[in-house]
């Protein structure tokens, strides 16, 4: 019974998820020792025949106006100016499913490198028997570890889509909402509409990214927890410091900028402990 429900839904879903925008506020504590300082962030799952992408709606607009912006000035003067502030928004990260298998990419430039990581970790969910109304739709309850962390996901039937925000899927429905057992990550549906300009694929990662599976790409995050700025490093080398100024004109002292963005860094990621894919960094 359970197998003819789950071919229907997934017949029934591929019909239904013609082009179909569904809107998540991802509510996150980046930093575990200040659980007060909660960010929050209007995130996209775009939803067509052939798949899903899901990304930062924020990041997506700011990064199409930067674009914009270093076009319209490398057509005016030949020479482009990044400013500061140009880039918002915390999740830059793009997942991809595809339908019916539910293959995920992730495409992902965290670590410097530019990287299509192919995820093949299975979800094995626990389906219990609690209900409940979550936002507009009746829910039911279902439980999964996945990534170092213990969540709870509120699907519907009344969205035929076997899918959800960020990686989850594969429940017999719709994942409304979704949080890990600290509350610190919660995924939560705030609106639904029809999908009238989908994703621009040009703002996804270039050509040149490089394919890894996920237990590549562990080691790759890890590397660069421990020294993340060894990619800018490696590409700094082949510059000559005397050809390097500042706005003035003046020669730049690279090994200063070296150790004071290191510094910097490191710093940052201190107070970024509390990554989603919680096992990245134990």
């Amino acid at each position: 019974m359970k197998k003819i429900l789950y071919l229907f839904l997934a017949g029934y879903g591929v019909l239904y998820a013609q082009n179909q925008k569904f809107v998540y506020e991802y509510k996150f504590v980046p930093d575990s020792t200040n659980t007060s300082d909660i960010k929050s962030e209007i995130t996209h799952l775009e939803i067509t025949p052939k798949g899903s992408v899901f990304y930062s709606y924020e990041v997506y607009k700011s990064d199409s106006l930067a674009k914009a912006d270093l076009e319209k000035q490398l057509k005016a003067t030949g020479a482009i100016n990044v400013k500061s502030g140009m880039r918002k928004g915390l999740f830059r990260d793009k997942i991809l499913k595809t339908y019916p298998d539910f293959k995920i990419t992730q495409e992902s430039s965290t670590t410097g490198k530019a990287l299509k990581i192919l995820d093949d970790r299975k979800l094995t969910w626990k389906i219990l028997p609690d209900k409940q109304k979550t936002g507009n739709y009746e829910t039911q309850k279902a439980e999964v570890d996945f990534a170092g962390r213990k969540w709870t996901a509120w699907f519907t039937t009344e969205v035929p889509i076997q899918d959800g925000p960020y990686k989850f899927h594969g429940l017999p429905g719709f994942i409304v909402k979704i949080e890990d057992a600290t509350k610190s990550h919660i995924f939560e549906l705030k609106g639904v509409s029809k999908l009238v300009t989908p994703y621009n694929e040009e703002m996804t990662l270039h050509q040149k990214a490089i394919e890894v599976p996920y237990s590549q790409y562990l080691k790759i995050y890890k590397m660069y927890r421990k020294d993340p700025l060894a990619e800018f490093r490696q590409r700094m080398a082949s510059i000559s410091a005397q050809g390097i100024r500042d706005a003035s004109g003046n020669p730049i002292d690279m090994n200063k900028m070296m150790k004071d963005r290191e510094q910097k860094e490191l710093e940052r990621l201190k107070k970024d402990n509390n990554v989603l894919e919680l096992d990245l960094i134990k």
